[in-house]
């Protein structure tokens, strides 16, 4: 074979050599991509089920919390029942009992970690209707219609309770309708219609719950209020300020209290609140 032919067939075995790289490294860099894009979707598809199962998990340890706290509440239910029932059926045990449930009820269920459905709402509870206490998780029997404080008393097991419209529904979960209160209109002048001022203080009015729990101080609230008249010192002291607010926080559920302040500064000053009947 001449020089020259030699020459053509080696360039053209070079020019083949040449494209057969090129297409290797066109299909190593697609594999490498390909390769990339199959990472990227097992990460976020990996990522997807972690949001999802971490979702899930909330979701149940939620659950779980109220459910606790429902279980606890009824616990604790069953307990202040059974200490009435071996004491002597008194009205003073009865108002504590009643207090002691306001206080688990509160303890328990006042921020639940799930926030209810919505329901539906017009339900008119009638005296004998079954009903349901939203905050216990409790049916109950209706002894009373509504006050106009939009109150009614209610009976579950052994136990009486006063709850308000707002606290329960029906076995159906339908809300309690609420009946908005008219805006009171004064029929007196402004300077007939202030509040009278405080009767004079006395030992038998004036009620010491320095130390105690708020809990403590709430049943010994009730049974002073049931035999009180007129206006009733309660002595808190300051300290941190709990118990002066769980004592102001029950004062203004109390159907009973028209008003409270805190006592003049030589009285006590906001150590002391003055609660008037």
């Amino acid at each position: 074979m001449a020089a020259g032919a030699q020459d053509e067939v080696n360039q053209v075995i070079a020019g083949l050599e040449a494209q057969r790289r090129q297409q290797e490294t066109k299909s190593s860099q697609a594999a490498e991509l390909l390769a990339q894009t199959e990472k990227l979707h097992n990460e976020v598809r990996r990522k997807a089920e972690m949001l999802r199962e971490r979702e899930q998990d909330l979701r149940q340890q939620q659950e779980a919390a109220v459910q606790r706290a429902i279980a606890e509440a009824k616990a604790d239910i069953a307990k202040v029942i059974r200490r009435l029932q071996q004491g002597e059926p008194t009205a003073q045990n009865a108002q504590k009992a009643t207090a002691a449930v306001d206080t688990i009820a509160q303890a328990h269920l006042s921020s639940p970690a799930v926030a209810p459905a919505p329901t539906k709402a017009g339900f008119k509870p009638q005296v004998g209707d079954r009903i349901r206490i939203s905050s216990l998780g409790q049916t109950a029997e209706v002894l009373t219609a509504p006050d106009d404080d939009n109150k009614l008393t209610v009976r579950f097991g052994l136990m009486k309770t006063t709850v308000g419209l707002a606290d329960i529904e029906s076995l159906q979960g339908e809300k309690a309708e609420v009946p908005a209160k008219p805006k009171p209109v004064d029929s007196f002048p402004p300077a007939q219609a202030t509040p009278p001022g405080p009767a004079v203080r006395t030992s038998r009015n004036t009620l010491d719950v320095r130390g105690m729990r708020v809990a403590e101080a709430e049943s010994v609230l009730e049974g002073a209020i049931a035999q009180a008249s007129g206006a009733l010192w309660i002595i808190h002291g300051h300290g941190t300020g709990k118990l002066r607010k769980g004592v102001q926080e029950y004062l203004k559920r109390h159907p009973q209290i028209q008003r409270f302040e805190a006592a003049e500064q030589n009285d006590g000053g906001t150590g002391v609140t003055v609660a008037y009947l």
